[in-house]
């Protein structure tokens, strides 16, 4: 993650049982093993296993590894799909644990119908899936730890039960129904050639969607900035190079870099961490 010029990340693609995810700014990437956030499109043919994430301390203690705040912008969604997030009221910990192991759980997970631009904030220990013909660009801690409470029953590719993760899962999930809801954390500020939203403001990263119909000008300085492109076309101005911005386009610009422009009809999804 060293040098000034910004880099356009080539997608690297993961099959999975559900859908397709393809990882943009990642460990994955070479040069990026120590990056912050994890930045990916999910392309949910069918749902994704209900599950919950550890924090900090737990992930720190039991995998070695930092836990895992997510949160979700839906770029595209079949009509009528849902997905769960969080649960519908407060039970206790043996409920969650006898749901889990009597395979009920999604009797108390609450769903939630979704559209095009809605925003769903994730914190480690909500328990959350992603539903069936859903596109979601999803930002994250740099982490991978997933623990499955639930998963339809499914097999794996040597015709065996997925595995489930019960116990973690009992000790990281908080039991609750979401303090945020399913709407930008910010309000929408129109400005001279573009708009801006803040979507999502946590200890581990800012989120905001620009819609630039003309230009927006900008500056990174002490944090990097990743740039996911949604929609539009548009090209990226820098000290150092111009790149062309279309949709599924994620450009790494790092810190310090100084001044950039984004020109174009183009909407964004910027993070910092």
């Amino acid at each position: 993650m060293n040098g000034t010029k910004p880099i356009k990340l080539k997608p690297i693609k993961k099959e999975y049982i559900w859908g397709t995810e393809e990882w943009l700014l990642s460990y994955l990437q070479k040069g990026f093993e120590n990056a912050p956030l994890l930045v990916k499109k999910i392309m949910a043919r069918d749902s994704l296993s209900v599950q919950v994430h550890p924090n900090d301390a737990y992930a720190k203690e039991n995998e070695g590894c930092s836990g895992k705040t997510e949160m979700w912008y839906i770029m595209d969604c079949e009509p009528c799909a849902c997905l769960y997030y969080g649960l519908k009221h407060r039970i206790s910990a043996n409920e969650f644990l006898k749901r889990i192991q009597n395979g009920t759980i999604t009797e108390v997970c609450q769903k939630v119908p979704v559209k095009k631009g809605d925003v769903f904030y994730i914190p480690a220990g909500l328990v959350h899936a992603i539903g069936a013909g859903i596109t979601v660009a999803e930002i994250q801690q740099s982490s991978n730890i997933t623990y499955r409470v639930y998963d339809y029953e499914r097999k794996d590719a040597n015709n065996q039960p997925r595995k489930l993760h019960i116990e973690q899962a009992a000790e990281v999930a908080g039991f609750l129904p979401p303090l945020q809801g399913h709407r930008p954390m910010g309000l929408t500020k129109q400005c001279d050639g573009y708009t801006k939203t803040l979507l999502v403001q946590c200890p581990y990263f800012t989120v905001h969607r620009y819609e630039i119909q003309k230009g927006y000008s900008g500056c990174v300085k002490d944090d990097f900035l990743s740039i996911y492109v949604t929609g539009g076309q548009g090209r990226l101005i820098t000290p150092y190079e111009k790149l062309s911005l279309t949709e599924g386009d994620c450009i790494y610009l790092p810190r310090n870099m100084g001044a950039y422009q984004v020109i174009g009809n183009v909407e964004l999804l910027m993070s910092e961490a």
